[in-house]
């Protein structure tokens, strides 16, 4: 009996923290970059996810919390026609500078400074290929697909792109920017250097999330489902012991 009740709370975490990363993607569905999470046992599959559940009915030590993983995915382009909005194409991802490091995002919408600095709503700065920030004098610049920034007609400077190699090493810090592991291997549009990345940046474009509101709540319903399942599994745990108990006393 205990082995039932262990199965049934299993599964109802389990199913709850399907419907937490489904919702979520689901109210970030407006946060330009965002990259949709997915449940671990999404990834593997419907018969996976049975097989798993066979094994835990089998030996509940088998029945484990369920991890996430971030699709990355592009979403679509959205034009805005505003010159501060960046969006790389491509694998890669802007570098921007905060007071504890560097993150990464797949999009920015920027503001110029008072020292001509190109800074997100946060204040994080825009990072220039080879170091430093990205300086514009005015109004009067653009930017090139390489990432080469154009001011009042002279290149200046080149917005960095950075590509990973394995795009599991980055941690998410925040709805739609994330960090590098210590061991995350990169490459950069390094100045001077022949281009090799296979990713450009878009001016007057942000990227719209990945998520697919309508395949998060396919989702939200499958689990509820099966959180109903667990639930009844709880209520016969519950009569059976009451049963054990009632006969305890009548002996």
């Amino acid at each position: 009996m205990d082995n039932l009740m262990l199965v049934a709370t299993q599964l109802i975490s389990r199913e709850s923290q399907r419907v937490e990363v489904s919702a979520n993607n689901i109210s970030n569905v407006a946060t330009p970059g965002y990259k949709r999470q997915v449940a671990f046992q999404s990834v593997l599959g419907a018969e996976a996810a049975q097989q798993l559940l066979e094994q835990a009915t089998q030996t509940p030590a088998a029945a484990q919390a369920m991890s996430r993983a971030t699709d990355f995915s592009a979403g679509k382009l959205q034009h805005t026609g505003n010159p501060y909005d960046l969006t790389v194409t491509g694998p890669g991802f802007l570098q921007l500078a905060t007071d504890q490091g560097s993150v990464y995002a797949r999009t920015a919408s920027l503001h110029r400074d008072a020292d001509g600095r190109l800074l997100t709503a946060q204040g994080w700065r825009l990072q220039a290929a080879g170091g430093g920030d990205v300086v514009v004098s005015g109004e009067n610049w653009k930017l090139e697909r390489d990432g080469t920034v154009v001011d009042a007609g002279n290149p200046v400077s080149a917005v960095r792109l950075v590509e990973f190699e394995d795009l599991s090493k980055l941690i998410r810090a925040g709805s739609n920017y994330f960090a590098a592991a210590s061991d995350a291997r990169s490459s950069e549009n390094l100045p001077g250097a022949a281009g090799t990345l296979a990713s450009s940046v878009q001016q007057g474009y942000v990227e719209a999330a990945n998520v697919s509101v309508g395949n998060d709540m396919i989702q939200i319903m499958e689990a509820m489902r099966r959180i109903e399942s667990g639930q009844k599994l709880v209520h016969v745990y519950d009569d059976m012991v009451g049963t054990a108990l009632q006969r305890l006393g009548g002996m």
